[in-house]
């Protein structure tokens, strides 16, 4: 073996060496939880509570506890609830761009953000608490309808957006708590 294929040789071996060694610190997400349980049967055993809103402000709520609920047993089966999930609601929408001849917005944000506890399910203990936020642009129009359609449709992206979240943070919760 000449001193050219050596050194070619020497990197290879020690990154083989650093994957074989660092091999067994990664665990999958989607295994078992630390404590055993798959964690789909961990996630399905939360019940999400109705989302505490500000008045007028109930629809994203409404929306991140339907895709909360979908996403954390979607299966249609039932399961044990040993878990309550409480989420709290805020809501804001900020324009980015006025029309200068009417003085409406043109187009908005929508900023949702919401807080999450995980409680036991007899609520005494906490186990996981959280902030999640997301963000959805939306065109306002001089018709009505198309307005407040895009507003629902900047909700429902933001409530999808937030369960994803929320659902993956539940997720590494489980994975590494025994």
């Amino acid at each position: 073996m000449s001193s050219c294929d050596r050194a070619r040789l020497w990197p290879r071996l020690v990154a083989l060496g650093l994957v074989i060694g660092l091999g067994g610190c990664f665990r999958p997400l989607y295994g078992p939880t630390a404590s055993g349980v798959p964690l789909r049967d961990a996630l399905a055993s939360i019940s999400v509570e109705m989302p505490a809103s500000p008045i007028g402000q109930e629809r994203l709520g409404h929306y991140v506890q339907s895709e909360l609920v979908y996403a954390l047993d979607g299966s249609g089966t039932p399961h044990e609830k040993l878990y309550k999930l409480k989420i709290e609601t805020a809501e804001n929408v900020q324009p980015t761009s006025v029309d200068t001849v009417s003085g409406r917005a043109d187009a908005a944000i929508l900023n949702g953000t919401i807080k999450y506890t995980l409680t036991t399910n007899d609520g005494k203990t906490i186990l996981t608490t959280g902030t999640s936020r997301a963000t959805a642009t939306y065109n306002r129009d001089q018709q009505r309808f198309a307005s407040v359609r895009a507003a629902r449709d900047a909700d429902i992206r933001v409530g999808q957006q937030i369960s994803e979240d929320i659902k993956q943070r539940l997720a590494a919760y489980f994975a590494t708590t025994p």
